[in-house]
């Protein structure tokens, strides 16, 4: 018995030894950013303890004036509880626009405070890379169906909350139901097409390495699609967004799955 029992600590020591090595090995240090052609930014930002410390992820496209326009997607029609449980439904792509010295404050502090819904909150990490103004148009272009399907879905929501009948409340609650089930919507699911997948989706719109990275196995979390993105492809640059916090430093440097 004591000689299974060693064998099995000497089994978690090694694996504790291998997760802490892929740990530092992942970690993400600040950097340059390679050779890109453009006079236009791309960041692809994480907020380390975002969704319950799941992480959240967003992109900042900076133009060549220096102004930020922020994309950030959520859950819109269901619950954490109902997100939990994989129900997919409609999101939210929210839009923020910032100017050079509002953008310039975030990139130096990771605080963002947007008027707009879901865009108030602390950044921790970003890598970045150079993009054309054709390229900028593109991302923004393929946002473009996450925006008017959450418009849609919210004047759908605002007719169901005027209804003057319940048999009109039913119908609206009928055709947001059938929004949340149309498979040929951008709709979100926690595991499979949650804020980072959105994030990732929308940057392979420009980025061959993305869309590759995007065909390959990968982690399910944005801190840990971050970190693995950003030490397979050396050519982006990468920064840290203002302080950080004990437990963002934990969670950015633990979670790599």
């Amino acid at each position: 018995m004591k000689r299974m029992w060693r064998a099995v600590k000497c089994v978690l020591i090694v694996i504790a030894a291998m997760y802490l090595f892929l740990c530092v090995s992942l970690r993400v240090t600040e950097r340059e950013a390679g050779e890109f052609a453009g006079d236009c930014m791309l960041y692809y930002a994480v907020n380390c303890d975002g969704m319950k410390g799941l992480g959240h992820s967003i992109l900042l496209l900076v133009d060549a004036e220096g102004g930020g326009l922020v994309l950030s997607f959520n859950g819109m029609q269901r619950t954490l509880e109902q997100a939990l449980a994989g129900k997919a439904g409609v999101g939210k792509m929210s839009v923020g626009r910032m100017s050079k010295e509002e953008t310039e404050l975030f990139l130096k502090t990771g605080n963002l405070n947007l008027d707009e819904d879901q865009l108030q909150d602390n950044y921790d990490v970003a890598i970045y890379r150079r993009i054309t103004a054709e390229e900028y148009d593109a991302i923004w272009d393929a946002a473009a169906v996450y925006i008017k399907t959450g418009e849609e879905y919210g004047e759908w929501y605002s007719r169901y909350m005027q209804a003057d009948s319940p048999e009109s409340r039913e119908a609206y609650q009928r055709e947001m139901e059938r929004m949340g089930e149309d498979d040929s919507l951008p709709l979100y699911q926690i595991y499979t097409h949650n804020c980072d997948h959105a994030a990732r989706l929308l940057t392979a719109a420009i980025d061959s390495d993305m869309r590759g990275y995007n065909q390959s196995l990968h982690p399910i979390t944005p801190n840990g699609n971050l970190k693995a993105f950003a030490a397979r492809n050396k050519r982006w640059g990468a920064v840290r967004l203002g302080e950080m916090t004990l437990p963002e430093k934990i969670l950015e440097f633990f979670v790599i799955f």
